[in-house]
């Protein structure tokens, strides 16, 4: 370690080294590799066009830490009465923030490109970027002069153009909130993430932003977070690593290290949830290709009795079944349809009886039923459900009550299968009842389930798609979620998303999920490898929907004996 004047500094950690050039750019070198020379200062921009840009940047004033040093920037601001930049070096990485100080709303922090929109943002030495972000393109390596962003959104967010598949990127919503850049494809690595403290997740995107040759790190805020006296953005970490999934987990791991995540402790969890899993969804896919109409029209207790007797005349027999979509009146309520499932109560105990337990499928954030002031309102209409709200959280925890408990009139199902969590609202113009926004409102939600259904049934089960340690306290199993038809390779695919799953928590249970099957031939390939990766689940029975192949009989003699042996 060593630093010079207070108009300089220079850093050598273990594995990279940071120096101080011409007072605004910071040279970061990883592995004896220049990476990138990273801007000094950082906008926190105003909602709409407020553009936040330093006017005057005074520093650095270094101080030491155990084993590194602090250096620390004094701005002034075209939109704050204050600014500072703080950089923390320390052996194993560095740390770096922006602090304001004055009053007003926050529409977006970036990261290393504060000095206007005539200035350089930071150029980019690195030549790939690995994301955690999982699309149905299946794209995990990206250039540095192409757009990246990591959420709990779809991916209709991107202000550049992007492949339709890279829209469709719910799959993890959201996943681990940390990119991996490298030079030379095989490495040095780098873990490039964003560790905010609890509570303080109101961002919705974190996005790589490509600006000609150089590029600047975002998170948007939607002038939903207020200044009011002072206000410090998450930490941007910048962690060397082994490779690309080393880089995610070690910006993961220092969120758990620092008590920034809740890592459950998971030793004592019932047995019955590790047995195989049936799931409706994509037999009613299936259903509605044989009959017509749509798959959720499917989700019926005559078909799925269907479903059930298919099972057995296969020597099938799942110690979980999913109700899937849509078996509710309406999504945002949770009654029961009982045209749909006239004697869901006996139709579940009926299950129990063989040893099974049921689980409900659950669409999140959906409006279809609520009044609009239990909305989250734009232009004042409703657009999702409020969990913000105590109306809608009282709304949400009674119906949960009456799905869960054994008490006359309810239905004594074990729990939840959580899904469309890819529905945070995102951008301005919001109207919310509480002071919740971005991943916090998300996190509200979640919450809300998980400590609901707990406190009615304590062994209910609850998986979700929500692959990042900040929602580990409140998820029970992790789903790899659905394979597009039109994909190939459904077992590399899969590993992938298993990989970047346990490293969100590893103490997660796998749903190895199953839906769609692209060909009957890869549904077997995958099938067969269930067990390596997780709790097996299953989800066609006749045929598979990507080609409307046919399921051979003989097919069912092949896949794993944990299908049929005991539980």
């Amino acid at each position: 370690m060593a630093f010079s004047s207070s108009q300089g500094l220079s850093y050598a950690g273990r594995d990279y080294s940071i120096e101080l050039r011409e007072g605004r750019w910071l040279c970061l070198q990883v592995g004896r590799r220049r990476f990138a020379d990273l801007r000094v200062a950082s906008a926190v921009n105003g909602p709409g066009n407020a553009e936040d840009v330093t006017v005057e940047m005074r520093g650095p004033v270094v101080s030491e830490l155990p084993g590194g040093l602090r250096a620390v920037w004094v701005a002034s601001s075209s939109l704050w009465n204050e600014k500072r930049f703080i950089l923390e070096c320390r052996p194993d990485g560095l740390a770096y923030r922006v602090e304001v100080k004055g009053r007003g709303p926050i529409g977006a922090v970036e990261f290393l490109s504060g000095e206007g929109a005539g200035a350089p943002s930071s150029l980019y030495r690195f030549d790939r970027i690995f994301t955690p972000e999982v699309s149905l393109l299946d794209r995990r390596y990206l250039c540095p002069q192409e757009y990246a962003c990591i959420d709990a959104t779809s991916g209709e967010t991107a202000p550049f153009p992007v492949a339709s598949g890279e829209k469709a990127h719910w799959i993890f919503s959201p996943p681990p909130f940390a990119f991996a850049w490298s030079r030379g494809g095989r490495g040095p690595w780098l873990g490039v993430g964003i560790a905010p403290q609890q509570g303080e997740y109101r961002f919705n995107l974190f996005q790589h932003w490509p600006v000609a040759n150089c590029f600047k790190l975002r998170l948007t805020y939607d002038g939903m977070t207020r200044v009011e006296g002072e206000w410090r953005s998450p930490d941007l970490l910048l962690l060397p690593a082994s490779g690309e999934y080393d880089a995610i987990r070690r910006c993961v791991s220092y969120l758990y290290e620092n008590n920034l995540a809740i890592r459950p402790d998971r030793s004592g969890r019932p047995g019955w949830w590790s047995r195989p899993i049936f799931c409706g969804w994509g037999q009613q896919n299936m259903t509605a290709v044989a009959r017509g109409g749509s798959a959720p029209q499917w989700a019926r207790q005559d078909v799925y009795d269907e479903f059930l007797q298919m099972l057995d005349e296969r020597g099938i027999d799942p110690g979980t079944l999913i109700i899937d979509d849509k078996w509710q009146r309406c999504y945002g309520t949770l009654e029961v349809d009982t045209e749909k499932w006239p004697d869901l109560r006996g139709w579940i105990g009926r299950q129990h009886a063989r040893g099974r337990r049921v689980l409900l499928w659950f669409g999140a954030w959906s409006p279809e039923g609520l009044p609009p002031e239990e909305c989250i309102l734009r232009d004042g209409n409703p657009v999702v459900a409020d969990p913000s709200n105590p109306a809608y959280e009282e709304r949400l925890r009674r119906a949960i009550r009456i799905l869960l408990s054994d008490a006359p009139g309810c239905f004594d199902a074990d729990g939840f299968k959580v899904d469309w969590t890819n529905g945070l609202p995102f951008g301005e113009g919001f109207l919310v009842a509480g002071d919740l926004w971005g991943i916090e409102l998300l996190k509200r939600l979640a919450w809300i389930i998980y400590d609901e259904a707990k406190r009615v049934k304590p062994d209910a089960l609850i998986i979700t798609h929500m692959a990042n340690p900040y929602f580990a306290e409140v998820t029970d199993m992790l789903r790899l979620n659905d394979i597009s038809y039109l994909q190939r390779g459904v077992c590399d695919i899969m590993r992938h998303r298993q990989r970047l799953a346990l490293i969100a928590c590893p103490d997660w249970l796998i749903d190895c999920d199953n839906s769609s099957a692209p060909t009957q031939e890869e549904w077997l390939e995958y099938m067969m490898m269930q067990p390596e990766l997780g709790v097996p689940s299953l989800y066609f029975l006749t045929g598979v929907d990507g080609t409307g192949e046919p399921i051979p009989l003989e097919d069912w003699k092949r896949i794993p004996a944990v299908w049929r042996g005991p539980r």
